[in-house]
């Protein structure tokens, strides 16, 4: 039985759009980002301040050295926010009816620019939810200074939060990451856009089951 769901932030919680991410960097005059970025995981600098070692401050420092743009602080941000787009309305509508019933964890790989634009910007909308009234308890990579695929950041998150792995749904959109995810016990299913969230979170919510969602999401 299901008591408890973690999901992933992006893509799974919400949308991605690194194009247009690229282009208001090279708006800045930088040409090189999409070899440093990806939906999934992120290098150099970028993968610094997902794992929390360094300030943000030291972010902006560090990438005007090296990508040579004189860009400001917030121009260099909302460049970076890009690749934020929006959680649906009727998504956190969702979560929040489920956190009702269960316990509802957010764990992902993320810096702390991009959680704050979407718990600020993304989250709370008219008609939606905050973050507050949608997850019982937030995991960072950022925070905690570690990343999945490893195991040790499901072992830390099972045991910070106390639910039982076999009772626990997890998604994300990265294969690697659901393979660590079933590894370490969680019942896992590769769930590739927030659309998919919504059809197996509708199923779980109407039924109590996620039989049709592991037919569908389970094989990977």
């Amino acid at each position: 039985m299901i008591k408890n769901i973690i999901l992933d932030l992006g893509m799974v919680t919400v949308g991605l759009n690194m194009a247009r991410c690229i282009r208001a960097f090279e708006q800045l005059g930088v040409k090189d980002i999409g070899n440093y970025i990806s939906n999934s995981r992120q290098f150099g600098l970028f993968r610094s301040i997902e794992m929390g070692e360094m300030s943000d401050d030291e972010f902006f420092d560090r990438f005007r050295q090296k990508s040579g743009t004189n860009a400001g602080n917030a121009e260099i941000a909302a460049a970076w926010n890009a690749f934020i787009t929006t959680t649906p309305v009727e998504l956190q509508q969702q979560i929040a009816r489920l956190k009702r019933h269960y316990a509802t964890l957010l764990l992902s790989n993320t810096n702390q620019m991009h959680y704050d634009h979407w718990a600020t910007h993304c989250m709370g909308v008219p008609g939606g939810k905050t973050v507050e009234e949608c997850f019982s308890a937030i995991y960072l990579s950022n925070h905690l200074h570690m990343a999945k695929p490893s195991d040790e950041i499901y072992k830390k998150v099972t045991e910070m939060s106390g639910v039982t792995p076999g009772e626990t749904l997890y998604l994300d959109d990265n294969r690697e990451n659901a393979q660590a995810g079933r590894r370490n016990g969680f019942v896992t299913l590769l769930c590739p856009t927030t659309a998919h969230t919504a059809a197996i979170l509708a199923e779980l919510e109407q039924t109590g089951d996620i039989k049709k969602s592991t037919e569908a999401y389970g094989n990977f």
